[in-house]
């Protein structure tokens, strides 16, 4: 029998009013727990079903086999932004925040996370805390004053900034990079790096030491909409070490399920807007290649000085109109187009996620082989312990809550 977790919109119910969550309070939610299973606040016990859940998003009786861990992932300051990372700043960092992290520093997101295996599959179940399906990802909106087209900002420059999208991460040793098992994630952040150029952050990924690798699990809510698994990639070092332009972040082979180039200069006015648009489409977060190849889609083919945008077929004047107006405009444009991806055909694919936002909060199912055969995969070996840490953007590019120190024991 499958049921929607019922208990984990119970129990969220009681927890809104909490905050500030630690390990030692960290609350219990999630499916009914048999009382022989047990729980644990770092440990995450894999044993062998007695019959595999089906990979559906919806929560499978057995998973009330699996120990849950329970815990709370909270963002901590990340250092100094050094130079202003939004165009929209013009270079004066006064109108940023300073810690790379605000203003999400100290924001803490319970979760529970249970996992489970069939001999070929690493199955997990990840639930979180999140009131809000986060998806209105830096959208495109009308400046009324200087009649021109801008994005929302990628990173909040305050509380009521935030454009972005709700998001997970994973991240497991490869072999046994240095200091990993006492660090976790921890081990490849690197901060106060030097030179920063326009766009770099001054805190990077990469690893300590030439050939060492982290299996990097991403996963975005708009970006991810179509194709239901994570960005699979990697952490490695880096030549440019100790400098902002090291970033050790790449991802397996595999098609990308997004592009965001979604951004059209006009070449005789010098004017710029969105790339496309799904004329009179209100709350839109997304544009699909479908939408775009069969003409639901239109190319914007020029942008007027007073803003008006061209395409075949008409016009969008949004001169004097609220909808297309910073932060509620209900008709701004998106940034991103989205197609399927791989489907778990390639190695970006392979780590594949079902479920979605159930009004309380994120109930998603992971799966991944246990072994992939890629040298750039973790391999999850029965009878082993691997060290772990995770991570939850709640609307946030960058500003994440994160859980080091975790450990995965594969029975």
């Amino acid at each position: 029998m499958k049921t929607r977790n019922k208990s984990l919109i119970i129990a969220m119910i009681f927890l809104i009013s909490l905050t500030n969550c630690t390990h030692d309070d960290a609350p219990e939610y999630g499916p009914p727990v048999d009382p022989g299973v047990g729980e644990s606040t770092d440990v995450l016990l894999v044993k062998k079903f007695s019959t595999a859940p089906s990979f559906d998003g919806d929560i499978d009786d057995v998973w009330k086999e699996a120990r849950p861990l329970v815990n709370a992932a909270t963002v901590s300051g990340a250092g100094d932004r050094i130079i202003t990372l939004n165009g929209s700043s013009n270079g004066d960092t006064s109108l940023e925040p300073t810690d790379l992290m605000d203003p999400y520093t100290g924001e803490s997101y319970r979760y529970t996370l249970r996992g489970g295996h069939d001999d070929e599959y690493l199955y997990l179940l990840f639930e979180w805390e999140d009131e809000t399906d986060s998806q209105d990802r830096q959208s495109w909106y009308f400046d009324d004053v200087s009649k021109t087209w801008k994005q929302e900002n990628k990173y909040a420059n305050h509380k009521n900034d935030k454009f972005y999208e709700d998001k997970f991460g994973f991240m497991f040793p490869i072999g046994s990079p240095e200091g990993f098992a006492g660090g976790t994630c921890t081990v490849t952040c690197h901060t106060n790096l030097a030179d920063p150029q326009s766009g770099e952050k001054v805190t990077r990924h990469y690893m300590k030491n030439q050939g060492e690798l982290t299996d990097f699990w991403h996963w975005k809510r708009d970006r991810h909409a179509l194709a239901e698994a994570c960005d699979d990639g990697f952490v490695q070092w880096e030549e440019d070490e100790g400098m902002a332009s090291a970033n050790g972040r790449k991802n397996d082979e595999g098609i990308s399920p997004y592009s965001t180039s979604m951004k059209f200069t006009d070449g005789t006015t010098n004017l710029s807007g969105p790339k496309y648009v799904i004329p009179n489409k209100e709350n839109y977060y997304w544009i699909t290649q479908t939408e775009i190849d069969n003409g639901t889609a239109k190319a914007v083919t020029a942008v007027a000085v007073d803003g008006t945008l061209t395409y075949a077929g008409g016009t969008i004047d949004p001169n004097g109109d609220p909808s297309y107006s910073q932060g509620f405009g209900n008709k701004r444009m998106p940034s991103v187009i989205i197609n399927p991806g791989g489907q778990g055909t390639d190695g970006r694919s392979e780590v594949q996620v079902r479920g979605g936002h159930i009004g309380s909060g994120w109930q998603l199912e992971i799966r991944r082989k246990l072994n992939t055969g890629d040298p750039t995969d973790v391999v999850f070996e029965i009878g082993k312990e691997i060290p772990f840490g995770l991570a939850i953007f709640n609307n946030a590019a960058i500003g994440h809550g994160q859980t080091n120190f975790l450990t995965m024991k594969i029975e």
